[in-house]
C-alpha cells in the first residue's frame, strides 16, 4: 500500500524531533499506519478497493470512496479501530513477557488506545459515523446530529489544545479539533450517496462472482422501488416499459446512480429520466 506524507505532516514531525519527543511522534505514526492498513485489508477482504494512505498532521486519510453497502460499510468502518485495539493487546502482553520493553512500547499503546476510542466516537467524520450511517434508517439526520457532534467536540479538542501551552504543548490535539469542526461545516457528509447509492448495493463484489439480469420496470415506478431491485451480487439491466409493455429505453445500474444523485428518491423513474437525461 502506498503511503503519501502531507507537508503539514512533515512539519509537525520536524516539531516534534527538536522537542526531542520524536519516539513519542514514531509510536503514534505506527498506530496510525496500522489503522489505515486495517481500513484497507478490510476493504480487500469485502471486494473493493482503496487507494493511497496520505498521513496527515491529525492521522490518516485514505483514498477510496463511500460507497459500500451497509453491511460491508460497518465492517470497514470497525475493522481499524478494533485492529488499534487489538495492536495495544498485543503492546501489554509483550510486557508480561519482556518487561524491560515497556519504555520502549509504551507511546505505541497508548497511540493505539487512543485512535480506537476517539475512532468509535459517533462525530461526523469518524469511523464511528460511518458504522452509525450505516445502521440507522434515518440516515440524513443522523449525519446531522453527528455533524453537531464533531462542531462540539471539534472545539473542546481545540480549546485543550490552546490551554496545553502553558504544559506540555501538543500541536495535533488543537490541529485534530480544528479539523472535525472544518468537515463538521463544510464537509458533503455524503448523504445522498449513503441514502441511495451506499445502501443499495452499487458496489460489486467481482471476486466473488455476480450474476447478469434483464428486469423489466414500469416507466411510473418510483426510484425508490427501483434501488430495492439492486444488490451486490448481482448487475441488473432495466428495461423501461409503458402500460401495454412496450419498451421505451433501457437503464444500466450506473444510470439508476446518477438518476438518485440529480432527482429525489420518490421520482418516477420516467421523471427521472428526462430530468437527467433530456
Amino acid at each position: 500500500m502506498k503511503i503519501k506524507l502531507h507537508p503539514l505532516f512533515v512539519l509537525l514531525a520536524l516539531y516534534f524531533v527538536l522537542t526531542n519527543r520524536a519516539v513519542m511522534f514514531g509510536g503514534y505514526v505506527l498506530a496510525v499506519i496500522a489503522h489505515e492498513v486495517a481500513h484497507s485489508r478490510a476493504a480487500e477482504w469485502r471486494g473493493y478497493s482503496l487507494g493511497a494512505v496520505t498521513l496527515m498532521p491529525y492521522g490518516g486519510v485514505i483514498a477510496g470512496g463511500d460507497n459500500y453497502d451497509d453491511k460491508d460499510g460497518v465492517i470497514i468502518a470497525l475493522a481499524a479501530p478494533v485492529f488499534n485495539a487489538l495492536c495495544a493487546i498485543c503492546v501489554v502482553a509483550l510486557w508480561w513477557l519482556v518487561p524491560s520493553s515497556y519504555g520502549y512500547t509504551r507511546d505505541i499503546c497508548s497511540a493505539n488506545i487512543a485512535l480506537c476510542i476517539v475512532n468509535l466516537l459517533p462525530v461526523y467524520p469518524l469511523d464511528g459515523y460511518r458504522a452509525v450511517s450505516c445502521l440507522v434508517k434515518n440516515k440524513t439526520r443522523a449525519v446531522k446530529v453527528m455533524k453537531v457532534c464533531g462542531i462540539t467536540v471539534g472545539g473542546i479538542l481545540a480549546v485543550l489544545g490552546i490551554i496545553s501551552i502553558w504544559y506540555e504543548f501538543n500541536p495535533t490535539i488543537s490541529v485534530f479539533g480544528f479539523f472535525l469542526i472544518y468537515e463538521s461545516v463544510f464537509g458533503a457528509g455524503g448523504e445522498r450517496t449513503l441514502t441511495a447509492a451506499a445502501n443499495n448495493k452499487f458496489c460489486k463484489n467481482f471476486r466473488a462472482g455476480v450474476d447478469k439480469r434483464t428486469i423489466l420496470l414500469y416507466k411510473d415506478a418510483p426510484l425508490m422501488r427501483v434501488l430495492a431491485k439492486i444488490n451486490r451480487d448481482s448487475c441488473s439491466v432495466f428495461e423501461v416499459v409503458d402500460e401495454a409493455g412496450r419498451l421505451l429505453y433501457t437503464l444500466d445500474e450506473a444510470d439508476i446512480g446518477v438518476m438518485c444523485e440529480e432527482c429525489e428518491l420518490s421520482c418516477t423513474v420516467d421523471e427521472a429520466y428526462s430530468k437527467t437525461f433530456s
